[in-house]
């Protein structure tokens, strides 16, 4: 089946440079469905030109509500990728934005319509302030098989998150990863015993 990158120009610059665009890149993969609210919902991501593809982490975030993805790692289709699921669970209808984050990189997916009739679509994204992302490249990554439902309207994601830079999106991302190694470690110090003084140690001197 025949693939095509849809490029995404920001304005009407940098054609040949997006199209020509190499370096890590990440390809997001949806299923031909909408999304509900309450229900899981499956994507896989393939990085592509890592070195040595890290672990991703995919959050949602919508206001002030951040909805993370349990990572698990699958066969890769296309040799030297490393291909990921995520699956993630909306609580509420609306506009959830999509970050994926891969070592020191991050990456912006369009937003999804959860609760809606449209569709998200297939998508190809490089790292925010990367030279490819900031010559325009990326953009929607189709088949030739025509969506039955309408897809969602994408625009460019930005160089610069516009929901308060790389703070806004780190602290609920790590509250998502390191909650769940908070609790273990803090039960593991509850049963910790307290420390004995060593054998033979010398006294303190009585005082009359």
């Amino acid at each position: 089946m025949k693939r095509t990158v849809l490029v995404v120009l920001l304005g009407a610059l940098a054609c040949a440079p997006a199209a020509a665009a190499k370096g890590p890149h990440a390809i997001l993969t949806t299923p031909r469905e909408t999304v509900e609210p309450g229900k899981p919902w499956q994507v896989t991501v393939e990085l592509n030109e890592f070195r040595h593809a890290p672990m991703p982490a995919l959050i949602g975030r919508r206001g002030d509500r951040t909805v993370g993805a349990r990572v698990d790692k699958t066969p890769a289709i296309m040799p030297g990728a490393a291909e990921f699921r995520f699956t993630m669970v909306f609580p509420t209808d609306g506009r959830w934005k999509l970050r994926m984050f891969a070592g020191k990189r991050r990456f912006a997916f369009p937003a999804i319509q959860v609760g809606g009739p449209a569709m998200p679509q297939d998508y190809v994204a490089f790292p925010l302030g990367s030279e490819a992302a900031r010559e325009g490249a990326g953009g929607i990554y189709t088949t030739d098989e025509a969506p039955a439902v309408p897809a969602v309207p994408v625009s460019a994601p930005p160089a610069r998150d516009s929901d308060g830079g790389n703070g806004a999106w780190i602290l609920p991302l790590l509250g998502v990863v390191v909650a769940g190694a908070g609790v273990a470690a803090l039960r593991r110090r509850r049963w910790r015993p307290a420390p004995r003084p060593p054998t033979g140690a010398a006294r303190p001197p009585h005082r009359g």
